[in-house]
């Protein structure tokens, strides 16, 4: 298929117009003020296959949580999910951050093939644990932080889980606000269904998934011409974590970037293994300093 500029152009402003429209949405409806004050949440879009291909205005550290925690999701589900389905989770050990941060995924189908994901991340001003908001800055394991959601469908083809809804509330000490938050997350995936079934009766399903799959080459491509002018070669540095708040010492982190080319290779020289505070310890951060630490090739699709 031959890719049009000005289609290629619309659709990308397209894709992000659903995406804000998504994040406005939560802002309207959210009932904490984490939400919908300091707009502590984030909005995106991603492709059938789970790569990310808008975003909203909205916190970025949540977005580079999303390929992670979409992995989970579609290890868990693979082909098991429906229309009308929206899977919840926010255990780090399944690619999410810290408890309070809860990942909604919805797939979005037209003419009954699954075409794209619509992602809604809030911080939630509560989800149990040992200490009112779930952030005790010297909790030492995760049971202390709160419930633990591992990637569980709350909605099944439109229909409500009730029985995860029962063991959400009770588990949370300001109920009304954690559910309306939720709510509030549902209803913005429902936009962007809504947004982008839009976009696929104006233009087509098969070439708005082309040009989703354009701006993933796209953007690989702007990557890989900003990595080739670096010059080549081996660069490390060493930054420390404060501490881990039981103890004064530093937690180091040493990494090293070897530029060869279009691309280049990033590995953790040295990263502190043992660390007491149990929220550093674990996550989608935890995660990215494995891959370190394994070495990764950086700006692949």
């Amino acid at each position: 298929m031959k890719i049009d500029p000005i289609t290629f152009a619309v659709i990308k402003s397209g894709l992000d117009s659903i995406a804000d429209d998504m994040a406005y949405t939560v802002v309207r409806i959210a009932r904490s003020e984490i939400v919908k004050d300091v707009m502590d949440f984030s909005a995106a879009l991603c492709a059938a296959d789970g790569q990310m291909v808008a975003q909203a205005k909205t916190i970025a550290q949540h977005l580079g949580a999303i390929p992670e925690a979409m992995a989970a999701v579609l290890a868990k589900f693979g082909d098991d999910l429906h229309d009308g389905d929206a899977v919840i989770m926010n255990d780090p050990y399944h690619g999410g951050m810290h408890l309070p941060d809860i990942f909604m995924f919805m797939p979005l189908f037209f003419e009954g093939k699954r075409r794209a994901f619509a992602v809604v991340i809030c911080h939630h001003t509560d989800v149990g644990g040992r200490v009112p908001g779930s952030n005790a800055s010297d909790s030492t394991e995760i049971y202390q932080e709160g419930l633990r959601i591992p990637p569980l469908k709350l909605y099944d083809r439109g229909t409500l889980n009730e029985t995860l809804e029962t063991l959400i509330k009770i588990n949370v000490r300001v109920p009304d606000r954690v559910w309306g938050d939720l709510s509030a997350q549902y209803a913005a995936a429902q936009v962007g269904k809504r947004g982008l079934d839009k976009l696929f009766q104006r233009y087509g399903a098969g070439e708005v998934e082309a040009y989703m799959s354009e701006l993933l080459d796209y953007a690989e491509r702007l990557t890989r011409a900003e990595i080739k002018t670096w010059p080549k070669g081996r660069y490390e540095f060493t930054d420390h974590i404060d501490s881990d708040g039981f103890s004064d010492a530093p937690i180091p982190i040493k990494a090293a970037i070897t530029a060869a080319g279009e691309s280049f290779t990033q590995r953790a020289l040295a990263i502190k293994q043992a660390c007491a505070i149990a929220d550093e310890c674990a996550g989608s951060g935890f995660e990215i300093l494995r891959d370190l630490r394994q070495g990764r090739v950086v700006a692949r699709r």
